[in-house]
């Protein structure tokens, strides 16, 4: 396992070596950007007025400033811009313009400022392009950054001398060249001093202020002053540099280049007064005030560059340090963290360093270990052929064996030896790595037993291209192959049917081959399920059941397949004649139904052929009882009587079979208007009463004084009311009693269901049969309000009731119970089951309550008109 890197603090990066490494040194920092159009006119003005001054006190006697800080203030400002092109030419159209004017302002004519503004610009340019032009951020990192600051300085200068030595040769009648060296040395002190604080403006203090910075302030300002405030010889004038020195060994950079600059201000000031060694040396020799100058500028120079390299070199000596400190942890965090245990062995056979796991495995502390000889702490066993870390034989392969750790037990060690060695290429020491694969051996062990109990399963893993790399026990068992016989040697597409292969190949457009296998699930990324035929090594043919899935690394590449896979070839044979069995009994489903219609279509004709002579023969019945053909004795007036009531009767059993027949083609078309149910109650009422005039019957009827409004078939409804109250008579005999019941109510909650459905919710013939919830319109039933207005017909009888066996079967077609049969009661069985139809077809209910013996009570909702008050109860 690879070792994992420490967690690294925000901005931190790493080096090529993987060790961290700490934000950017200030050289390295981004220029200065977010104030920079608000900083750039104050520079200007600042370099204005540092030109004029240095003009307007330049010395008696001479056409040049001794020192022209506004120099140094531009190259600390283009540092500071960065390799921005377009900002530094910003930088350098301004510092024309600014420089031009100061030496106007300093009392020079206005060509010759205009010419001394383009050779300050032009300095600037050279300055900025050795510097920052190639893109680099300027920086103050090591010599070779010095180095860039002193090549760019010298440019400059040089550049500016050569500029202004012609200007004043040929504006001020000077010379050209004792102005060039003077103002090139001046230029240059200043920007030795000045330019570095544009590098490190933006640098923090890498540690708190001590006593001994500001007793080296002190003592620099108090040597400074004292050789540079009093008339003193021109030896001692270097003094101040030893203090410097001693910043630049101790402080952070910023506060050398303030020093450096502090130190410059002071030394000009004080010579310009005419004080200090170089203006006594020029009063006592009598010395050109250039002389001074150069006396100054040497001074200067030679102090910036002395500071400034030691300055660098330390932060360089530092920054070096401090990598190697950072290295140095890194390497020991790493060696900490990782899970395998590391011991390093010295060039005397040693132990010089041991991680906290390896203590951990070879139960003892660090410090315990250290400083011991490695036979003393690893077992015999366990020892390195080679004698010292130095020896130039060896065996640095690895090793296996079995450590007793004090609290984990016995664990499976993997240790291998690596070398370090030095320029010469001899070993100094050894590195021993140790790895526990306890649990990965035991892993491996688990996943093989898991495997090769999967006796019946054929579990079979391949490479890339299809070579099997895994065979399990269950793949040799159906196959009859031996892994030792597959593994590495064959491809899994040999154990195919070739012609299945063949076949899938061109149905999935690839070349026949392992693709065919694996086409669908590289495609999809998904794992796919098929059936696929095998061949034994017996040369049978196998159905299995085959899912194949693939193989990915941690990248997400598909490093190769995996298939399980179970013979279901018997399977597949019982499907196939379960398959058959299916199609034959659909088949005769399909011809049974074809019957079924048959006969529906022959009982509508021969119920429509009936009706017409039956009528002929109902009318001829009446037009006897009318005495239309003369009278009739009383005994021939009672034969026609009967004559109409059986005619009647098969007249009611044609209108059944009729309907029945509209049912099964779901033609049952029901009319929805309102119509006063009360209505049709009585109308039914009045011939049922006719009819039982020869019964001894209690008949009661109990209807409201208002309307009863639905919106409903008045037909299908007559037929409702004829059917239950005709059973109700009919099986009810004589001295019993008939109620029927008409009523409103109010459901508080949605009707649940039916009642004893027989059909469990199905309609007849498969299909709805008009409207409310079961196929008509859904906003019309009980089903779909929270509170619903009902009215409710209840036919109750005192007769011979349903067994409790039959009482889920009596809305069936053609059902009669076990009573009706057994007393010989005349029916076809379709009255209920017609009921039933209408009732759900209007969006009601019918509900049934009997008990053998006692009784038998239907009970009929319908919902009211919307339009309709509810009448009370």
């Amino acid at each position: 396992m690879p070792p994992r890197r420490p967690a690294l603090a925000r901005g931190a990066r790493l080096s090529s070596t993987g060790v961290p490494r700490r934000p950017a040194s200030p050289g390295n920092r981004a220029p200065l950007r977010g104030n920079w159009l608000l900083a750039l006119p104050l520079v200007l003005v600042g370099v204005a007025v540092l030109g004029s001054v240095a003009v307007r006190f330049a010395p008696a006697g001479s056409s040049v400033a001794v020192w022209w800080p506004a120099a140094g203030l531009t190259a600390a400002f283009l540092l500071a811009t960065g390799p921005d092109r377009r900002r530094a030419g910003l930088v350098v159209l301004g510092v024309l313009v600014a420089t031009a004017l100061a030496n106007w302002y300093g009392g020079r004519p206005p060509v010759a400022a205009a010419c001394f503004g383009v050779a300050n610009a032009a300095e600037a340019a050279v300055f900025w392009a050795l510097m920052a032009g190639s893109g680099r951020r300027p920086r103050l990192a090591a010599l070779e950054d010095l180095g860039r600051l002193l090549l760019a300085t010298v440019a400059g200068a040089v550049t500016f001398g050569v500029l202004a030595g012609a200007a004043v040769k040929l504006t001020l009648a000077g010379t050209f060249l004792p102005t060039a060296y003077a103002v090139a040395a001046s230029h240059a002190a200043a920007v030795l001093v000045i330019a570095p604080l544009g590098v490190v403006v933006r640098s923090r203090r890498s540690q708190p202020l001590r006593t001994e910075d500001a007793l080296q302030w002190v003592v620099l300002l108090g040597v400074t002053v004292a050789i540079f405030g009093t008339s003193r010889a021109v030896p001692l004038a270097f003094l101040p540099l030893p203090v410097l020195v001693w910043g630049a060994t101790r402080l952070h950079l910023r506060t050398v280049a303030a020093q450096l600059l502090v130190v410059s201000v002071l030394v000009i000031v004080l010579t310009n007064r005419g004080e200090g060694p170089f203006a006594t040396a020029a009063r006592q020799s009598g010395y050109q005030p250039e002389t001074v100058g150069a006396l100054t500028q040497a001074f200067l120079v030679t102090a910036a560059v002395t500071t400034l390299a030691l300055a660098v070199s330390t932060v360089q000596r530092r920054s070096a340090v401090e990598a190697l400190r950072r290295e140095a942890q890194f390497a020991s965090v790493v060696i900490d963290s990782v899970t395998s245990s590391i011991v390093v062995v010295g060039p005397d056979g040693r132990v010089e360093r041991v991680n906290s796991m390896a203590a951990r495995y070879l139960g003892r502390p660090e410090g315990g270990v250290v400083g011991l000889p490695v036979d003393e702490v690893f077992p015999v066993e366990a020892r390195s052929s080679s004698a010292l870390p130095g020896a130039e034989g060896g065996d640095a392969g690895p090793r296996e064996q079995d450590w007793d750790v004090e609290g984990l037990g016995v664990r499976r060690m993997v240790w291998s030896t690596g070398f370090l060695t030095d320029e010469a290429g001899r070993r100094t020491h050894e590195v021993r790595t140790g790895t526990d694969v306890t649990e990965e051996l035991a892993s491996r062990l688990f996943l093989e037993t898991v495997l090769d109990s999967a006796a019946a399963t054929a579990i079979i893993g391949t490479d890339r291209e299809g070579v099997i790399t895994l065979f399990n026990a269950g793949a040799t068992n159906l196959l009859g192959r031996g892994a030792e016989d597959v593994v590495g040697k064959l491809n899994w597409v040999e154990l195919h049917d070739p012609a299945e292969i063949e076949e899938a190949a061109r149905q999935q457009g690839v070349e026949p081959g392992p693709e065919v296998i694996v086409h669908e699930v590289l495609r999809t990324g998904e794992s796919r399920n098929r059936d696929w035929t095998w061949v034994t090594s017996d040369g049978r043919r196998i159905v299995v059941d085959h899912t194949t899935s693939r193989i990915v690394d941690p990248s997400g590449r598909v490093t190769g397949f995996l298939t399980v896979a179970e013979d279901v070839t018997l399977r597949r044979e019982a499907d196939l004649a379960t398959a058959q069995a299916l199609a034959r009994e659909r088949q005769a489903v399909e011809e049974l139904t074809a019957l079924d219609r048959t006969k529906t279509d022959f009982l509508s004709a021969v119920s429509h052929e009936l009706r017409t002579p039956l009528a002929s023969v109902l009318g001829y019945t009446e037009l006897l009882e009318d005495d239309g053909a003369g009278p009739l004795s009383p005994r021939q007036r009672e034969v026609v009587s009967r004559i109409d009531r059986n005619g009647r009767r098969l007249l009611a059993l044609i209108e059944d079979l009729l309907v029945n027949s509209r049912i099964e083609a779901g033609q049952l078309d029901l009319a929805r208007v309102p119509c006063d149910l009360a209505a049709v109650v009585e109308t039914v009422w009045e011939a049922a009463v006719t009819q039982a005039q020869h019964r001894a019957l209690d008949l009661r009827l109990d209807l409201p004084e208002e309307p009863v409004v639905v919106e409903g078939d008045p037909g299908g409804l007559e037929r409702v009311v004829t059917n239950l109250l005709s059973n109700a008579v009919k099986f009810t005999p004589d001295g019993g009693r008939v109620e029927v019941t008409l009523s409103t109510e109010v459901q508080p909650e949605a009707a649940g269901s039916h009642g004893d459905d027989p059909y469990g919710g199905e309609r007849h013939g498969g299909e709805p049969h008009g409207g409310g919830p079961h196929g008509g319109d859904p906003g019309r039933g009980p089903h779909r309000d929270a509170a619903v207005a009902m009215a409710r017909i209840t036919v109750r009888d005192t007769g011979i009731g349903i067994p409790s066996t039959d009482r889920g079967q009596v809305f069936r077609r053609f059902y009669r119970s076990a009573a009706a049969t057994d007393r010989a009661v005349p029916g076809a069985g379709l009255g209920l089951s017609i009921v039933k139809a209408v009732v759900d077809g209007l969006g009601g209910t019918v509900d049934v309550e009997s008990q053998e013996g006692v009784g038998s009570t239907f009970t009929v909702r319908l919902p009211l008109a919307r339009s309709t008050s509810l009448a009370s109860d």
